[in-house]
Order: structure tokens, then C-alpha cells, then sequence
């Protein structure tokens, strides 16, 4: 019985972990914190009293009035208070565009809208990544590399043209060659050249490998055929790479 008391106690915090409150012909957003010692509050700034009213979600993150809509106590830019409309966790559209958290999501729009998990959402002709436009060849040919990966780190997707970490387009024009290197933080390689995210690698300018090919010391090379990432630890048959 107790231990049901005590679950109930700690569902009861979080289901009310943050709140609007009108005092003092102020609006405040009041939050519980764990770390602070209890309830904190900010004054949101500027808002019409008169017309203000909590928007209704899991957490209560979202308020508007007759002129704006607020993520906690921060004015979210641009957002429409008669059509905002919070669908789940951080997203939200109003006429114009979706919204993740207290950002507008770069050239969206609200037209077919829909989460594909938490970080990744997409509409009618564009997939997002947070609030940053991937600017896809293909809705309909976007798929995620590693179904499995669930990684808050990243995750590896295509549109059958490019491939993705998380909003990073690796700039290769090899497609159909392109090697990703799961667990690697965004590595990846073609027949040509190595790739960090949506830039290609360099090394640095502090190794000294011998090539038996050229019989001879080489600074800065690496072996594309044998490069690979395994635990973040980039190598090739010369050895690791910083």
C-alpha cells in the first residue's frame, strides 16, 4: 500500500511538473525542479492578462494570448494564437508552418503534417529534423538505415538520393558506393573520399605513415579501401586515426 502511495505522490509531480498561474496582474509560468528545491516561476513577459489561457498538453509548455503563443515563458516567433494547435511532445502547427518546442521548423508547412518519432517529422513535400529542413528529393523514399537505431546521438536516413545524420547531407555524388559506419557519430566513405557529417575529412597534419608502394614516409594519408570506424575509433591498415 505504501509503495502505491508513494507512486501515486510521484505521478501526481510530475502530471502537474509545470503550470500557468495569474497573480499581480501578471502571468507566470511556474515549474517543478527536482534540482532547484521545489516550485520555480518567470514571469512571462508582456502578456495580456485578460486573454491569456494555459494551452492543455502532457506537460503545459504552451500558453497563448490575443496576440501571441508562449513556450514556457519565451514568445515563440511568428505563431499564430487562433489556429497554434500542440499535437505531441515538442510539435505543433498553425496555419502557416509546424513548430518544434519554442522554433518554427524551417521551411515548413502545416499541409500533411505528421511526427515520424521524436526528433524527425515530415509533410507533403519535405522531411525535418527538429526544426532544420532536409530538404529531401523524396518524402516518399525516406527511410531510416538502421531501423533499430534509436540512438539520441543520431540515426542514418535516405531519400534514395542523399544520406542523412541526423540534418547532415553527406556531399557525395557516389551514391550507390557510399559506406556508413554505424555507432560513428556521422562517418562515412565512398571510393573517393572520407566524410564527417556534410564535410569531407581531413586529417590532421600528424601522422607519418610508410607507404611500401612508394617505399617511403608520407604525412597525412589515408587508405580509404581499409578505413573504417569501430567504437568511434577511426583506422586504417596504417593504424588509428586521431
Amino acid at each position: 500500500m505504501k509503495k502505491i502511495l508513494v507512486i501515486l505522490i510521484l505521478l501526481n509531480f510530475y502530471s502537474c511538473s509545470s503550470e500557468y498561474e495569474k497573480r499581480e496582474n501578471k502571468v507566470y509560468y511556474r515549474f517543478w525542479s527536482f534540482g532547484q528545491g521545489g516550485w520555480n516561476e518567470k514571469i512571462v513577459e508582456n502578456a495580456d492578462l485578460q486573454s491569456f489561457s494555459e494551452i492543455k498538453t502532457d506537460d503545459n509548455l504552451y500558453g497563448r494570448d490575443k496576440t501571441n503563443v508562449y513556450y514556457e515563458n519565451i514568445v515563440i516567433p511568428g505563431a499564430d494564437p487562433k489556429t497554434f494547435k500542440h499535437i505531441k511532445d515538442g510539435y505543433a502547427v498553425d496555419k502557416n508552418r509546424a513548430y518544434y518546442y519554442n522554433d518554427s521548423i524551417s521551411n515548413s508547412s502545416p499541409k500533411e503534417f505528421k511526427i515520424i518519432d521524436g526528433y524527425f517529422s515530415q509533410n507533403w513535400n519535405n522531411v525535418f529534423y527538429t526544426n532544420k529542413s532536409l530538404n529531401v528529393c523524396s518524402v516518399k523514399d525516406f527511410t531510416f538505415v538502421y531501423k533499430d537505431e534509436e540512438s539520441f546521438l543520431g540515426r542514418w536516413s535516405t531519400d534514395g538520393c542523399f544520406y542523412y545524420f541526423n540534418n547532415y547531407k553527406v556531399p557525395s555524388k557516389d551514391y550507390k558506393n557510399i559506406e556508413l559506419f554505424k555507432g560513428s557519430d556521422g562517418m562515412a566513405k565512398d571510393t573517393e573520399f572520407i566524410y564527417n557529417k556534410d564535410q569531407k575529412y581531413i586529417l590532421p597534419h600528424e601522422r607519418t605513415v610508410f607507404v611500401k608502394e612508394k617505399a617511403s614516409f608520407v604525412k597525412d594519408t589515408i587508405d580509404i579501401k581499409t578505413f573504417t570506424v569501430e567504437n568511434y575509433i577511426c583506422q586504417d591498415k596504417f593504424g588509428r586515426i586521431n
